[in-house]
């Protein structure tokens, strides 16, 4: 377990802590978009964990919803590959671009199969 002290704002992400990420972005601490050492944002993060509410917040503060990190992927491909179909939706709501490719030139199959999901009639 990682001391209060000597926490960082990617700590807070992954913990979830909406209270603490919102008030650094709000008094300007932090940058919504900086990165960490393994080149992921706040965004990704959250994507990753599953932290639909802080993927909201993030959004709200003009997160990059379609930046790339060091292989080309986006939160989308992260919320894809880890299944959230709640973030994934919420993502293509607030215009993340479905066709945006990773290093290897490949669309997630996660993502078309959600993307399915997503645009399929409704009733």
């Amino acid at each position: 377990m990682i001391r209060e002290e000597d926490k960082n704002i990617f700590d807070y992400c992954r913990e979830n802590n909406i209270e603490h990420i919102t008030t650094a972005i709000s008094s300007k601490e932090v940058d919504v978009n900086a990165k960490d050492e393994e080149g992921w944002n706040l965004l990704y993060w959250a994507c990753d964990r599953g932290h639909k509410d802080l993927v909201s917040v993030l959004l709200q503060n003009s997160a990059g919803i379609n930046s790339q990190d060091d292989e080309g992927q986006t939160a989308l491909h992260y919320a894809s590959a880890c299944e959230f179909a709640d973030i994934v939706e919420l993502l293509l709501k607030a215009g993340a671009d479905p066709s945006m490719k990773d290093q290897e030139v490949t669309e997630s199959s996660t993502i078309s199969s959600l993307l399915r999901q997503y645009t399929a009639p409704k009733g």
